[in-house]
């Protein structure tokens, strides 16, 4: 019994049962927010988009004195004729998109992408905080802090999807992947804790059961006792 209660300090002990829940946490934390620390492009995409703009530039210079001076002839007048039918195509796909576009996302469908996950796991989290916080557990306020960040990240993505799709600064996500980092790590730490002290305690119990069981037992019981003990497991059918 002493060695079961030194294994469990060990256990306890040891820096990767002690800090790879915490760092798990952290993880799955910041994965919600970790893209947001990385650039959207390349710096050398960057650069090579700004080459590109800028020999359009010298382009569109060129073409429209080109323009000019074939302004008179009858291949420009054919040219200008189908601008003008292409801009009112363009016009008539800008009012369909403009149509379809719902809440500054391109249609419903890319809505209910972004949303979707979100509202499913916002009443996820919180049936499980609900029903956490009804039902008499010893690891209760762990939980309660562990479902109550993933709340707060949910609605955090549901104002950011009805939030007519503008994105937050960079030092809002930083800011948010700390906070619930923290959150969950907290209340991940509150649960091994009260698991260590509930596994120690059943350990510890058991020890003066045992040892009063058989200081108690007669001689001619203890065949039989010792056959109940040997049964003695953690799950029972």
């Amino acid at each position: 019994m002493e060695d079961q209660i030194q294994n469990l300090v060990t256990r306890k002990n040891n820096f990767l049962s002690k800090y790879l829940h915490l760092l798990l946490a952290v993880v799955c934390t910041t994965a919600f927010f970790i893209h947001e620390s990385i650039d959207d492009v390349p710096k050398s995409y960057s650069e090579v988009v700004n080459k590109y703009l800028s020999e359009k530039e010298k382009r569109t210079e060129l073409l429209n004195i080109f323009k000019n001076k074939f302004e008179d002839s009858e291949e420009y007048r054919a040219y200008y004729q189908q601008k003008i039918i292409t801009n009112e195509a363009f016009e008539e796909l800008e009012e369909v998109s403009q149509n379809i576009s719902f809440l500054g996302f391109e249609d419903f469908q890319q809505f209910i992408g972004e949303f979707g996950w979100a509202l499913g796991l916002f009443l996820y989290a919180l049936f499980n905080f609900i029903n956490t916080y009804m039902e008499p557990n010893r690891s209760r306020k762990g939980k309660l802090f562990l479902h109550f960040t993933l709340i707060t990240i949910s609605l955090y993505f549901i104002y950011w999807a009805l939030y007519q799709y503008q994105d937050f600064e960079k030092f809002t996500y930083l800011l948010f992947s700390i906070i619930t980092s923290i959150l969950i790590a907290f209340g991940v730490h509150l649960i091994q804790h009260k698991r260590y002290k509930l596994i120690k305690s059943y350990i510890l119990n058991h020890r003066d059961l045992i040892g009063f069981i058989l200081k108690n037992t007669k001689k001619e019981s203890e065949p039989e006792m010792w056959k109940v003990l040997k049964n003695i497991k953690h799950e029972r059918d």
